[in-house]
């Protein structure tokens, strides 16, 4: 199984310069869209950051995502002396180097309704001469390779946040960014913004994304409806970003996946102009490494607002281009 991809950007027929960034790399597994904000040279350097950090550090796993997660975790754990913390009862105590690394690998974790332990074939393997005691009842949420892209994903936004006080010209600056990589008959998923991820299956579209933006919110709460919301001023307030702030959680996933299977990525300068009926439509009627450039013309003929930024990725058992 492996993926075929076909990305495409254009400034749109408003905009002067395309603030937008997009990754497409079959061989790692690996596409992205990031739709930059903060003003002309701002919001394209903090697009380009992100999927330059994904690209690069997954592209440098070759695959191992186990072993890019411990170097992860042993990099993010180093410590020279020991600290002092404060316990659960309110006084301090010392903890070293172990402890660190120990708290350090621990992922998030989820309760286990069956109360049974977890696949060993799916648990990460503490670093050498380290035990990792989990509470009884739990099991790690995440595989090694979607808590790898979260990693990745706050490096990246402290690197951005980094540059932009580092720069005068670059304050402010932040990005969306999506991202799916495709490994081992799963899709793994890292979402923060309001660009979107499709995944088509047997004639249908499902969106794996939420949008992270002010509208979005009051329609998922019932304050606004959708007329409302379509002539809103704040449409493009965005409530989660990368590069922002220092320190980012963003969403993340993980879905089977089958031969055939196709995602769609895009920024919103596609997804505010096609709704996601017509958009199922097209999907199912158009060639797959065609739908970029047929998604940015339709949405440049309806007035081409914003950059548009489209990704297609299929998933196939086929060695060659579909």
């Amino acid at each position: 199984m492996r993926l075929w991809a076909w990305g495409q950007s254009d400034p749109g027929r408003k905009r002067e310069r395309n603030e937008d960034s997009y990754l497409v790399d079959p061989e790692t597994g690996v596409m992205a869209v990031a739709d930059g904000m903060g003003g002309h040279q701002g919001g394209a350097t903090a697009s380009r950051m992100a999927v330059e950090y994904l690209g690069r550090e997954l592209s440098e796993a070759r695959g191992n995502f186990e072993q890019a997660l411990m170097a992860q975790i042993q990099t993010s754990a180093r410590v020279t002396e020991e600290m002092a913390a404060v316990s659960d009862t309110g006084e301090q105590e010392a903890i070293g180097p172990r402890d660190v690394h120990r708290r350090a690998f621990a992922p998030t974790l989820a309760p286990n309704p069956n109360n049974s332990p977890a696949d060993p074939a799916t648990r990460p393997t503490p670093p050498s001469g380290l035990e990792i005691t989990l509470p009884a009842g739990t099991v790690p949420t995440f595989t090694p390779a979607l808590e790898l892209m979260r990693g990745v994903v706050r490096r990246a936004s402290s690197a951005i946040f980094e540059a932009a006080w580092n720069k005068p010209d670059l304050r402010g600056m932040g990005t969306t960014l999506t991202a799916v990589l495709v490994n081992e008959g799963r899709a793994h998923l890292v979402h923060a913004g309001d660009s979107r991820c499709y995944m088509f299956r047997d004639g249908q579209l499902r969106q794996l994304t939420d949008d992270h933006s002010w509208i979005a919110e009051q329609l998922r709460s019932g304050s606004i409806s959708e007329a409302e919301a379509k002539s809103s001023k704040f449409r493009h307030v965005i409530t989660k970003s990368i590069g922002f702030e220092r320190d980012i959680e963003a969403d993340m996933k993980s879905v089977p996946v089958s031969a055939g299977d196709c995602f769609v990525l895009c920024s919103d300068g596609m997804s505010n102009y096609v709704e996601h009926g017509e958009l199922e439509r097209i999907v199912a009627m158009t060639w797959y490494r065609k739908l970029p450039q047929t998604l940015i013309e339709l949405a440049n003929s309806r007035g081409g607002d914003d950059n548009i930024t489209v990704v297609v990725g299929l998933v196939s058992n086929t060695p060659g281009q579909p």
